[in-house]
């Protein structure tokens, strides 16, 4: 696996990361509805870094199968799973002490969109003229 590959994916994962916390805290603070007891700072920042760490994965694996081809495809794959996660939050069952529930979805579901979009911004810096002498 390149190193290039393996920064933009802890990159994707963290900046993320901190793109939801603070969607997620002005989103709490505008609103006044507080859901640190359902989705805690760990779990946010956790799952935005798993998921950077999952799309480099994935990449690497698309890469090696299509000979670094068809990334267009990669891509389109990648959104549309993004696109079916958000949907989670919408099932979800929150605790009845938990007030304005229904201000949850609108809170969460654009966190599962962050990390794509952070992945799909840093994903130029993988570009064949951007590879290192090195090889893979």
């Amino acid at each position: 696996m390149r190193p290039q590959l393996f920064w933009v994916g802890i990159a994707a994962g963290v900046i993320s990361a901190v793109l939801s916390l603070i969607y997620a805290a002005v989103y709490q603070t505008a609103l006044g509805a507080d859901f640190s007891a359902v989705v805690p700072v760990a779990a946010v920042a956790s799952a935005n870094i798993a998921a950077g760490v999952l799309m480099m994965l994935a990449y690497w694996l698309w890469e090696r199968w299509c000979q670094g081809k068809a990334v267009p495809v990669f891509n389109v794959i990648l959104i549309f799973v993004s696109l079916l996660s958000s949907a989670i939050p919408l099932a979800v069952s929150l605790p009845l002490n938990i007030p304005a529930p229904e201000l949850f979805p609108g809170m969460v579901v654009p966190m599962h969109l962050f990390p794509v979009l952070v992945w799909l911004g840093l994903q130029p810096l993988l570009s064949d003229k951007n590879r290192t002498s090195g090889g893979r």
